[in-house]
């Protein structure tokens, strides 16, 4: 039987106490579009191939390999963002926060949480900023104002004022609160 160190398990993250993300049906339709975008390419692939077989003139071998090489790299690099975007979300958890965004992911446990508060950046307004001990500043795009709808939250015609949190933002201060204060009363 393997000994375990004493202390909190490092891998366990906590019980997920709320998620913001984009609805499943838009993921899902994300993810079916970039299976069409597939199809579309072997389709492409299987013409290229029967021209190849034609015996075609050099000038237009060379003209169907770049081209196919450019296609070939458009569509990988579309069906990457496209997977990348399915999986972006802000989970707040007992043990920390976890960004997982377009570009990079992020945990976050509450040790290194300094902030959670509304962004002021000029694009991804409103959105969640967790500020970590170290000053670090990682925004949370998918909690952006822009992607309320894409995420099924309604407009709260209460918070009319940008510098006012969402909901999102709201829970993420309510879980780093409670972990404040559980880490004062020890």
């Amino acid at each position: 039987m393997p000994v375990r160190a004493a202390g909190p398990d490092p891998a366990d993250r906590g019980e997920v106490l709320y998620t913001a993300q984009f609805l499943p049906v838009l993921r899902v339709l994300q993810l079916l579009g970039a299976g069409f975008a597939s199809l579309i390419l072997l389709g492409f692939v299987a013409v290229v191939v029967y021209l190849l077989t034609a015996d075609p003139p050099p000038a237009l071998l060379a003209m169907l390999v770049a081209l196919g090489v450019v296609i070939l790299l458009s569509w990988g690099a579309l069906l990457l963002m496209t997977w990348r975007q399915a999986r972006m979300a802000l989970v707040v958890r007992t043990a920390g926060i976890e960004a997982r965004g377009f570009l990079r992911d992020h945990w976050i446990p509450w040790e290194r949480v300094a902030l959670v508060e509304t962004a002021d950046h000029w694009y991804w307004r409103r959105a969640t900023r967790i500020v970590t001990v170290d000053g670090e500043r990682i925004i949370s795009i998918v909690t952006a104002f822009q992607n309320l709808f894409l995420r099924g939250e309604g407009r709260d015609p209460a918070y009319r004022d940008w510098r006012l949190p969402q909901l999102p933002t709201r829970q993420a201060i309510d879980a780093h609160r409670r972990w404040l204060s559980g880490q004062r009363q020890r």
